[in-house]
C-alpha cells in the first residue's frame, strides 16, 4: 500500500499547484515504489519538478510504503509519519527536514521493520494544534472508520470552522 500526504506551504504563491504536482507525480510512480532509497528518489525527482515549475511554491510531502512486515518511504516539510501502537508514536519523519519544503531540495528518508500499530500520515493542522496523546487516543479508538472525523474534531474551532 502506498500513502502519500502534501500540504502546500502558506503565506507564498504556488503552494496548490506543488502539492498537486506531489501527488500526480507519486500516483505516476506508485509502481517502481520497492524501496526507501527509490522513495527518497522519486521525491527528489518531485522536487526538481516543483523547482523547474515556474507557477509552483512549495509543498510539504510524505511518501509511505507499507508492506506486511516494514514501512519504508521519504518527507520533507512539517507533515508527519507517524506509526502508533499501545499510546506510544513512533515519528518516523523525525529526522526530516521541517524547513524548507519540497521545492528546495531537501529530503529525508525513513523506514522501520516489523508490524503493528496504525500508520497515520498527518499535515501540520493537526499536529501543531492538538497534543500527541489526544492523537494517540483517537487514533487507538475501535471505530477507525470514525477516525478522520474525530481527529478533524481535535482542531475545529468551536465556531465550528
Amino acid at each position: 500500500m502506498v500513502l502519500a500526504i502534501a500540504d502546500g506551504a502558506g503565506g507564498c504563491s504556488g503552494g496548490v499547484e506543488a502539492a498537486e504536482l506531489m501527488i500526480q507525480l507519486t500516483k505516476a510512480n506508485v509502481a517502481k515504489l520497492d524501496s526507501q532509497a527509490v522513495c527518497e528518489a522519486l521525491l527528489t525527482e518531485i522536487d526538481r519538478a516543483i523547482l523547474k515549475d515556474a507557477f509552483a511554491g512549495e509543498t510539504t510531502g510524505v511518501l509511505a510504503v507499507v508492506e506486511p512486515d516494514r514501512i519504508f518511504g521519504a518527507s520533507v516539510g512539517d507533515s508527519v509519519a507517524w506509526l502508533i501502537a499501545d499510546g506510544v508514536v513512533d515519528d518516523l519523519s523525525r529526522h526530516q527536514w521541517r524547513k524548507p519544503c519540497l521545492g528546495t531540495g531537501i529530503i529525508s528518508p525513513f523506514g522501520r521493520t516489523g508490524s503493528g500499530g496504525t500508520l497515520l500520515l498527518a499535515t501540520d493542522g493537526l499536529v501543531k494544534y492538538t497534543s500527541r496523546e489526544l492523537i494517540c487516543k483517537v487514533v487507538t479508538g475501535s471505530d477507525l472508520e470514525a477516525t478522520p472525523h474525530r481527529l478533524i474534531e481535535l482542531v475545529r474551532y468551536s465556531s465550528g470552522a
